[in-house]
């Protein structure tokens, strides 16, 4: 059979579509070949292996492999491809420096943040330290207390439990329930309560409600010397006095306890716990003698009630070494104070009904209250012209009844005929016109030097919280030499004046008053706070001269009511008007003092009594305050009486004649206030005997504060 093979060069693709010699001539021109088609297997190849329509395809036979059509992206493709390259590996990069800063720059943050989630942290205060009195007796301690606290996570029914707890720690209900319903796992509840408190919140077993042990402070000798002390506060912290500025010292450190809690708030058995001891707080050593104390708050009490005052100030040093012995500061209250009283007293024969009782003051006012100290402050004025030269005590001034200064009339206290007085008689009498005299012989320039070597105008080494230190004149007037001379126009407080006269019981040597004597650490060891350094004053001839004078003043002159016979005392009265809100002073009304050391031959004691806002003059309220407290630290102390020695070389002694009062009247004491009996610890003997024992001493005392002091050195421990 005779057959036409198939055209040369053209494949034959089974299932195919073949054109005919009819479809298209043979001169006809050929198609351009189309781009490639789709993918094979999309819908435009409806099968496997079949070519699309129109589409030539190379023959695989013999012939050449059919090359398809160039693969990949155009560039804008790439360009986006690229661009979300970099986006991707922008948001690795990114969420590799933040894992670098979690987990390194800021571990410590989300560790304590996670930490919190399951960590509870709570607070253990350092034992506060005691404050204790120079013969071991305690002023303040603090004791264990529970103080009640709650973990809300555990409170399952915050307002049955806030009515519960409400009446036993006399919180509202209210404010508990928003404590019940923090968001933390601990909060306090109330700090410090009483044991039978704690015993009852126990009783009640709720849910979330614990306790703990913190220290709480008490004072066992109740408010005694509470303005020196201070207080302290519900966190634990000095709010004044002692306790705030030796905070530090006392407080210790705190330490902590951690556990690991589970979600409902309770702890994990066996679960890392971090503990770290609290560590205690020293005990603070004071100069100050506990009964002592009490007897110098009982003199101020009894003296401020008789006196009709304000209130007042006593205090005793140990002369040698400047410690404050006592230090009494009380104040009548005001309307509405409901404090109980400092010591009740009673003035026999009084009328009216109860008496007012004063109240402890409310700050240290010995250091931080001001006042014109008056008459006490010609000890600085004459010893300071004795020093300089300008005087000697036997010098005989012609004291008027009346003195011009700058235009301004001077007078004494009261009216007397024109006098001629020694020096000895000036300060006996107090005269303000003699000791004018004096000073304007001194001048300016050397009676403000001598009133800064004394201590006035600047703060003692005590350094107490809110001390002052005075004030001096800014201005200096025609009347200024007349005015600070005679202890008008300046302000000084009770412990820089108690320091000046203790200056001269010291030879004229000034010894800083001290308050602290030192500290007992944790292991019971004693550290002694060394003593601040002295300076010379004036010269021990000026001092023995001045000495002499101011027994004088005892025995003749206007401090009689402060005699302790047999022991020779040295002192000043004064007697200042009180400065009116409104300018001047206010007619009647005076600050009353006195300031003196005993025994004068060789002084052990050195004392300071101001009584304010008062009707009467230091010699009436004051001196025999003096008496009553000096009388006690010389019993307490067993301090004798010493051979009468005779004056110092050149220094006439004041008569009854010439020790008129016309500087200050003398007069008696105040009822209720009734010189002291005669002390006499110790029987005396014939002059330039030592004195001997009374048959009740069994040995021989010991004759100073000092000596006393190393019997009842500070415990160890």
């Amino acid at each position: 059979m005779n057959r036409r093979p198939p055209e040369r060069g053209r494949l034959h693709i089974r299932g195919a579509r073949q054109p005919t010699a009819a479809a298209r001539p043979l001169d006809a021109p050929r198609r351009r070949r189309p781009a490639p088609g789709p993918a094979a297997g999309s819908k435009a190849t409806k099968g496997r292996g079949r070519a699309s329509a129109g589409h030539a395809v190379r023959p695989t036979g013999g012939g050449r492999a059919l090359r398809p059509g160039r693969p990949g992206l155009n560039v804008m493709g790439r360009r986006r491809a690229f661009a979300l390259l970099l986006l991707i590996a922008g948001a690795f990069m990114a969420i590799g420096a933040k894992l670098v800063v979690i987990q390194g720059v800021d571990s410590a943050h989300y560790l304590a943040a996670g930490g919190s989630e399951w960590e509870q942290t709570i607070s253990l205060p350092g034992q506060r330290g005691g404050i204790l009195d120079r013969n071991g007796d305690e002023l303040a301690i603090s004791i264990p207390q529970s103080t009640i606290y709650a973990d809300p996570h555990q409170v399952n029914d915050p307002l049955t439990e806030a009515a519960a707890l409400a009446p036993i720690l006399s919180i509202p209900a209210p404010t508990l329930d928003d404590m019940l319903t923090e968001d933390s796992g601990f909060v306090y509840l109330a700090h410090t309560v009483a044991d039978a408190t704690a015993a009852r919140v126990a009783k009640l077993d709720l849910a979330g409600i614990y306790s703990l042990q913190e220290p709480k402070r008490f004072y066992p000798a109740g408010q005694l010397a509470q303005p020196l002390l201070g207080a302290v506060g519900t966190d634990g912290s000095g709010l004044g006095g002692l306790e705030y500025q030796y905070n530090s010292l006392l407080a210790g450190q705190a330490g902590k306890s951690v556990e690991q809690i589970d979600p409902d708030g309770h702890q994990i058995p066996d679960g890392n716990q971090d503990y770290v001891a609290p560590v205690a707080g020293q005990d603070l050593v004071l100069s100050l003698d506990e009964p002592l104390q009490y007897e110098a708050e009982q003199a101020l009490a009894q003296a401020i009630v008789a006196a009709g005052a304000k209130d007042g100030v006593a205090l005793l040093m140990d002369s040698k070494t400047g410690e404050i012995l006592a230090d009494a500061q009380l104040t009548m209250p005001t309307a509405g104070n409901t404090e109980p009283p400092a010591v009740p007293v009673s003035i026999a024969g009084s009328s009216g009904g109860p008496q007012a009782q004063p109240v402890e003051a409310p700050s240290a006012s010995a250091f931080t209250d001001v006042y014109e100290p008056g008459s006490v402050n010609k000890l600085i004025t004459i010893s300071a012209a004795l020093q300089t030269g300008v005087i000697v005590p036997s010098d005989v001034f012609t004291i008027p009844n009346s003195y011009q200064v700058a235009g301004t009339t001077f007078h004494d206290a009261e009216y007397h005929p024109t006098e001629h007085w020694t020096v000895t008689d000036i300060l006996a009498n107090s005269s303000n016109i003699g000791t004018i005299q004096i000073s304007q012989r001194l001048g300016k320039a050397n009676l403000l030097q001598y009133i800064h070597d004394y201590g006035l105008g600047s703060v003692s080494d005590v350094d107490f919280p809110g001390e002052s230190a005075g004030l001096l004149p800014t201005y200096w007037s025609g009347t200024s030499i007349a005015d600070v001379a005679i202890g008008q126009g300046i302000a000084v407080t009770a412990i820089q004046m108690l320091s000046a006269y203790n200056t001269i019981a010291n030879g004229g040597i000034y010894v800083p008053p001290k308050l602290v004597d030192g500290t007992i650490d944790a292991k019971g060891q004693y550290h002694a706070i060394p003593a601040a350094p002295t300076h010379r004053v004036v010269s021990t001839t000026v001092a023995k001269e001045m000495t002499t004078m101011l027994e004088q003043v005892v025995q003749v002159g206007t401090g009689t009511a402060a005699n302790l016979d047999p022991y020779t005392v040295a002192g000043k009265t004064g007697t200042a008007l009180v400065p009116s809100a409104t300018g001047g002073y206010e007619a009647g009304h005076y600050v009353a003092s006195f300031a003196g050391f005993v025994p004068a031959e060789d002084p052990q004691i050195t004392g300071m009594v101001v009584i304010d806002n008062t009707p009467d003059y230091g010699a009436a309220a004051s001196a025999p305050t003096f008496a009553t407290i000096a009388r006690d630290a010389l019993t307490a102390f067993n301090i004798p009486p010493l051979p009468k020695q005779p004056p110092a070389a050149g220094v006439p002694l004041a008569t009854a004649q010439s020790a008129t009062g016309a500087g200050e009247i003398a007069g008696t004491p105040l009822p209720g206030l009734a010189t002291p009996p005669t002390v006499a610890p110790l029987t005396t003997s014939p002059a330039g005997q030592a004195p001997s024992a009374p048959p009740s001493t069994a040995a021989t005392p010991p004759t100073t504060v000092s000596a006393v002091r190393s019997r009842s050195s500070p415990p160890a421990g």
